[in-house]
């Protein structure tokens, strides 16, 4: 393997920082590699997207990654310390500590050894190519400590060199991307026990509501269902009908709390995505059309990264992937094209474990009727600016022990989880299959190699209007009792996990008959869902099915065939689905009760909220009304319940969409214990003057925030997008500015997952400090990327990054994406040689 020759063309985009130039190409222009004993060709057209062509895969892989580590090594290089809990090694123990937490966190899941049994496991395909690419990165390493601008510039900033890098490494970053989906759950598990343990069992369901069975997209027979049954229908939100849930395992009996320091812990994001396709009898090519926009946590550089890889006699794929993971997770090809949503798989389990000592010092935990081991291993932190921590981590049977690296589970218990990650069935294998398939068969075949819960809408160019299919994939977890879904659960029998849901279990179809696929993290399948005969889980925690509604409502209502562009404006659309029914019920009930004496801007505030349109545009006035009216209604009528301190940790460890249909439901039948309402108390006022309530609290904190004209407000003045780059406070190059946002919770256009709105319940100072309502409402999820894939012609697609390409800011592939993508423009992207810029 020999370094690199420089091709460089005469528009090769180089930037000077501070007298320092970046001595690669940074822009347009060619790089020849040597890689595996095959030559590579790295082309980076205008917009800094890299396209690597190659006549051998595993060389080609080299210089994917290559490319990736050019662009993007420091995400990857935190990625790995994510997961492996190395940050506070290069960061410190952060602000309370709270680095390190997360540190310990991730040291007791022993995310490592999952990376490295894994992929001692995989397909010989899988190790080859994730052998390429670790050979890949390290030649990038190479070259970039040999050249004069050295390496990507957060290493210099914070005086450090990344360790080379290895095929568990990519196995490792792939298995995070889960990681961090999953924590939601076990947290909502958690917070679900501790809910019931304050209110009971009535109470959990309704302020963790679950989605509706009678918006799905399969039956429970595995049949799809019409998208008629996706159009709203005009007139009020109905609340959707309440699932009745068990109370918690008896080994949860008494109160069951988590502590101030599993709320400095709690996940702080959330996890969505749309997806959809539709076919050639729809469209103005006359074939299929896809639209893929991931919504990740937001970070600077995007959370995705785009390239190109040609692999000259095997397959040509464009896409987006995770740094640190070459699989192409969404990509198209000259033939097909799939586009994905997480699937929100029940994918973890909690443990409560019964222990006791054994011989020798050690511990075993009971499982089924018999003694178990307890293995133990300690482990050495390094922390930058203080002395090395040092910790012993415990696993049992079931998993690794949470409580070795999460203060505050005491209440429940000694904790083990439980994951599909930890498991010999899970696997990455598809991916490398997937741009080599030539059709449905042979792709959903490569999509059922891979583990994590994934929704796959894929479309083939065969024929005269091309077909389009779905395919849902991922291990899910079979268990003997109902409750692992909901609660922490004993370790000791009788809730172990029996095997999986089988590839024909999973729900899957092609060539629906409405010529319309979408996937927007709602629910899939039914809780009778036993489509072989038996009873199948999914999952639990599915988001509500607004944006899937929305997507729908505007592709049926189109007049004309359905172009790239159209299918672009839908995934800007910040229309809100449940925004004009809670309005009209706010309205209605100020109606009654009348409007709060002591809040001068009482009249101002309702009457733009009665003239708001429902879209949560950041220009708008009434959403900044709407928003902040359901949000401080929303946190009085939880906090009321269970209590300010359990409503710290309950905020951001539910989805907030749940939280929202809790809402609607306890606003349509006003009942105890919501609203103050006790017998005696007549429901519907106490209701009413819980939105009168909420109105004069809301516009007191519209008025702090944005002053006391009501004619200036507007959603964007509190709702802000910050680029959060990591090292922007250590060097203003990283630091690309804050900007109004749009969108919320619920659009298609997604406005972020609001887990931070437990700042609207601060005392004065503490909510200062956090940021008030601008860090409460700060935009911490968006699309990390907005494709539209378009084989007809195959230069047809189009996209945008959140950020740019590169991560480095000495490039000027840093931020020349922000711009269009908070205006929602696209670009080309080219996939032949001669459009390739």
């Amino acid at each position: 393997m020999t370094g690199v020759a420089f091709l460089l063309s005469a528009a090769a985009c180089s930037v000077v920082q501070d007298g320092g130039k970046v001595d690669e190409p940074t822009g347009e222009g060619q790089i020849a590699l040597e890689l595996s004993g095959h030559g590579v060709t790295l082309q980076v057209d205008d917009r800094g997207m890299s396209h690597v062509t190659s006549g051998d895969e595993v060389s080609g892989y080299g210089g994917l990654c290559y490319a990736m580590a050019r662009d993007r090594l420091f995400q990857m290089d935190v990625v790995r310390r994510s997961a492996q809990g190395r940050l506070a090694e290069i960061y410190g123990p952060g602000e309370d500590d709270s680095i390190l937490g997360q540190d310990l966190l991730a040291r007791a899941q022993n995310l490592p050894a999952f990376a490295a049994a894994r992929y001692a496991a995989a397909a010989p395909r899988t190790k080859r190519v994730l052998q390429g690419c670790a050979a890949g990165v390290n030649q990038y390493i190479s070259d970039a400590k040999a050249s004069t601008s050295g390496l990507p510039l957060e290493f210099q900033t914070l005086g450090y060199q990344p360790a080379p890098w290895t095929p568990e490494d990519s196995v490792l970053a792939y298995i995070y991307v889960g990681v961090t989906f999953d924590t939601l759950t076990w947290f909502t598990k958690l917070e679900r026990a501790a809910v019931a343990s304050i209110a009971g069992t009535d109470v959990a369901t309704t302020l963790i509501k679950e989605a509706p069975d009678d918006v799905s997209m399969f039956d429970a027979q595995g049949n799809l269902n019409p998208i008629s049954q996706f159009l709203v229908p005009p007139g009020p939100t109905a609340p959707s009908a309440t699932i009745v849930n068990p109370p918690p395992p008896t080994c949860l009996d008494g109160a069951r709390r988590l502590t101030e320091q599993a709320r400095r812990m709690a996940p702080a994001s959330g996890r969505a995505s749309n997806a959809w396709a539709v076919d050639g009898h729809l469209t103005s090519t006359g074939k299929p059309l896809l639209a893929s926009d991931p919504h990740f946590p937001h970070s600077t550089p995007s959370a995705v990264y785009v390239a190109h890889l040609k692999v000259n006699g095997l397959y040509d794929v464009a896409g987006w992937m995770v740094p640190g993971f070459p699989g192409f997770v969404s990509g198209h090809t000259d033939r097909i094209a799939w586009v994905p949503t997480y699937s929100l798989f029940d994918s973890v389990d909690l443990y409560v474990e019964t222990l006791r000592g054994a011989s020798g010092g050690g511990q075993e935990a009971l499982v089924n009727g018999q003694w178990k081991p307890v293995t133990r291993r300690v482990e050495t932190i390094r922390v930058k600016g203080q002395a090395d921590v040092q910790r012993t981590f415990r696993s049992t049977p079931h998993g690794p022990i949470l409580n070795d690296g999460l203060d505050g589970l005491e209440s429940f218990g000694t904790l083990a989880l439980k994951s599909t990650a930890g498991q010999p069935e899970w696997k990455v294998d598809g991916y490398f299959e997937m741009p080599a398939a030539l059709n449905w068969t042979q792709f959903r075949t490569a999509a059922l190699k891979q583990s994590i819960g994934w929704n796959f809408i894929f479309a083939d160019y065969a024929g005269e209007h091309g077909h389009i299919g779905y395919q849902n994939s991922g291990l899910a977890p079979q268990r003997q009792s109902p409750l692992n879904a909901l609660y922490p659960v004993p370790g000791s029998g009788g809730h172990e996990w029996t095997g999986y849901a089988t590839s024909a279990e999973l729900p899957s179809v092609y060539d629906p008959p409405s010529h319309i696929l979408m996937t927007a993290n709602h629910r899939i399948v039914p809780r009778s869902y036993a489509p072989q005969g038996r009873p199948v889980h999914l999952a639990n925690y599915w988001d509500m099915p607004w944006r899937a509604q929305r997507i729908a409502t505007r592709l049926t209502a189109a007049t004309g065939p359905i172009t790239p562009q159209d299918m672009a404006s839908i995934q800007l659309d910040t229309q809100t689905t449940i925004g004009l029914p809670l309005r009209d019920s706010y309205l209605a009930a100020l109606g009654r009760v009348g409007l709060p004496a002591d809040d001068p801007s009482a009249s101002a505030s309702a009457a733009a909220l009665a003239a708001w349109d429902g879209n949560a545009a950041a220009s708008s006035q009434g959403a900044a009304v709407y928003e902040m009216l359901t949000l401080i209604l929303l946190r009085n009528t939880v906090r009321d319940i269970i209590g300010p301190d359990e409503y710290g940790l309950f905020a951001p460890n539910v989805f907030l969409t749940n939280q929202l249909n809790g809402l609607i439901d306890v606003l349509a039948n006003p009942r105890a214990p919501y609203f103050g309402i006790v017998p005696g108390v007549d429901a519907g006022a106490a209701r009413d003057q819980a939105v009168r309530a909420a109105l004069a609290q809301a516009d007191a904190m519209l008025r702090d925030a944005l002053g006391s004209d009501v004619s200036a407000w507007t959603w964007g003045g509190i709702h802000e997008l910050k680029y959060n780059h990591p090292l922007a406070g250590e060097d203003a190059r990283f630091d690309i500015g804050t900007f109004p946002a749009t969108g919320d919770v619920e659009t298609v256009n997604i406005g972020g997952w609001f887990a931070k709105i437990g700042i609207l319940d601060l005392p004065p100072g503490d909510f200062e400090d956090a940021g008030g309502v601008r860090g409460a409402l700060d935009q911490d999820s968006l699309s990390a990327t907005r494709l539209i894939w378009n084989l007809a012609p195959l230069d047809g697609s189009l996209g945008v990054m959140s950020t740019g390409v590169s991560g480095d800011p000495r490039t000027c592939h840093y931020t020349d994406h922000a711009e269009a993508w908070r205006a929602g423009q696209t670009f080309p992207i080219p996939f032949t040689s001669a459009a390739i810029p």
